[in-house]
């Protein structure tokens, strides 16, 4: 059984607020509001609402001084024997429960190289909150925002240029020059660095005039927002260092099966995760699944580079992208559109100045094309269970960490619901393959004297790369039996790698 751990930090370091060895206050619970809930919405910095038994008043008294302050919430590793604390004796002076091992473990700073604690949340305690007498001490009630929160408030004047067509104009550099300067001002603001790795850095961007000072969260969105890996940005926090990173909602995932019949995903970046067996899911009683209301296009609202005595300005410039014909025609009879602001340059009309600046203009080739289209089919084409909950009952949070973190878990596979029976007019599951969580409410609570770990989370449909078509000839050595393999014939469609039993060679 594992247990979340508070720490705050005044600026003179980390203090453990719950552990067995200070015990400055409880730990009773918290809710985090954390993501998006739609794929054309960014998320906005997570909220925590969390709540403290003060039995001393020791907090309570400086109450006052914790607006600001950085807050830290992290979970053990199921504990072992190792990890309890010295001065507890010999093993014969030990009579707990294995299972109340968490009520004797007492875990290191966020700071410390050795912590192999999981965070699940770091930000920045908010203004406000209520404190009340309760029994012989004292209930703090309070808010924090992750970190993320200061990219939000970061609003000031970005580069300039000594190029008169640059005049009046700020932030006026290209994709990386943006982002080293986004990281820079980060650091500067102890705010969370951003990583763009695998994203194109090389399309030039519009400048803003100097009247308008967008927050550096809307910037990064922006710069990044025509890519057609659809990238989503959260901060996923790492001991006691977070980063913004994103979740490329528009790249597509290969699905394997496992020598014993087991789904697999493997994710842009080539690791291979297992799968989840639907029994370890909370879902409704009813089953519910969501039919999701149509979107026939993307629309990028770039900018039109245009000149005006010499000097350059730019207007909204819109960039259509279709399903290409690939969804059924009754499905487009009503027009539906995500529509998204980015600061690319998608079109010129300033007789020339704009490339002699040195500017280039975005048009998306066939693949960017196709890779629209083919995130439109996977919106419009996969019911999407209403009600999805990752239990700490059933799902280990020191095995399965991705599901309860406030960031998107990247890819899933769920086998052995009772919807993946379903299948569509074009022969694809209607309702399973690769999904990831895009937003939902992380809980912590006490319940019968154990602490529980929820997170209620909105899944999204991740396109699946093309299998070839399957034959027997491709399952090769493909070792499962008929009991084990439980999948319908629209899930094996959607196979690529069948896992070959590994050969073991005798030494002569």
């Amino acid at each position: 059984m594992q247990q979340c751990f508070m720490f705050l930090d005044w600026g003179d370091g980390w203090k453990s607020v719950n552990d067995h060895a200070e015990d400055v206050a409880a730990l009773a619970g918290f809710s985090i509001q954390w993501g998006t809930d739609d794929l054309a919405e960014q998320p906005e910095p997570s909220v925590m609402s969390f709540t403290l038994r003060d039995r001393t008043g020791w907090l309570t008294g400086r109450a006052l001084t914790l607006a600001g302050a950085r807050v830290l919430v992290q979970i053990s590793e199921q504990p072992t024997w190792g990890m309890l604390r010295d001065d507890m004796g010999p093993w014969s002076a030990q009579h707990m429960r294995v299972e109340a091992m968490h009520q004797a473990y007492t875990p290191d700073l966020p700071s410390s190289t050795s912590s192999t604690a999981i965070t699940l949340f770091d930000g920045l305690v908010q203004n406000g909150g209520d404190a009340r007498p309760h029994g012989d001490g004292w209930l703090l009630e309070l808010s924090a925002s992750g970190r993320m929160i200061l990219w939000k408030r970061l609003q000031k004047q970005g580069p300039t240029s000594s190029d008169a067509r640059y005049a009046g104009l700020h932030w006026v550099a290209g994709m990386s020059g943006r982002v080293e300067e986004l990281n820079r001002r980060a650091a500067d603001a102890d705010a969370p660095r951003v990583s763009v790795s695998g994203l194109t850095s090389t399309d030039s961007m519009a400048a803003y005039k100097t009247d308008d000072y967008p927050s550096q969260l809307d910037l990064l969105h922006r710069t990044f927002a025509h890519e057609s890996m659809w990238p989503i940005w959260y901060e996923y926090p790492d001991r006691a260092v977070s980063r913004l990173d994103y979740m490329p909602f528009g790249v597509p995932v290969t699905l394997g099966v496992d020598t014993v019949g087991r789904f697999t995903v493997t994710d842009w970046t080539g690791e291979t995760l297992d799968g989840l067996d639907a029994a370890e899911i909370i879902i409704d009683d009813e089953q519910t699944l969501t039919i999701p209301e149509p979107v026939t296009q993307f629309v990028i609202q770039g900018k039109t580079a245009k000149a005006s005595d010499g000097v350059l300005e730019f207007d909204q410039h819109d960039t259509e992208l279709s399903d290409l014909g690939t969804l059924p025609a009754n499905l487009k009879t009503t027009q539906s559109s995500v529509t998204v602001e980015a600061d690319v340059v998608s079109a010129d009309e300033s007789g020339g100045v704009w490339t002699r600046a040195g500017g280039t203009v975005w048009t998306p080739g066939d693949d960017e094309r196709a890779a629209f289209s083919r995130l439109l089919v996977t919106v419009d084409r996969r019911l999407r269970p209403e009600t999805i909950v990752f239990d700490s009952r059933r799902l280990d949070p020191a095995t399965h960490a991705r599901l309860y973190l406030t960031a998107s878990s990247g890819p899933l596979v769920i086998q052995g619901a009772t919807s993946s029976r379903l299948a569509g007019d074009d022969g694809n599951p209607a309702a399973s393959g690769a999904w990831a969580s895009i937003g939902g409410t992380l809980t912590y609570q006490w319940r019968s004297g154990r602490p529980l770990l929820r997170n209620e989370v909105t899944l999204w449909p991740l396109p699946v790369a093309a299998a070839a078509a399957t034959t027997w000839a491709s399952m090769g050595a493909w070792p499962a039996t008929w009991s084990q393999c439980a999948l319908t014939l629209a899930e094996l469609s959607l196979v690529d790698t069948y896992q070959q039993p590994t050969t073991i060679t005798e030494e002569p």
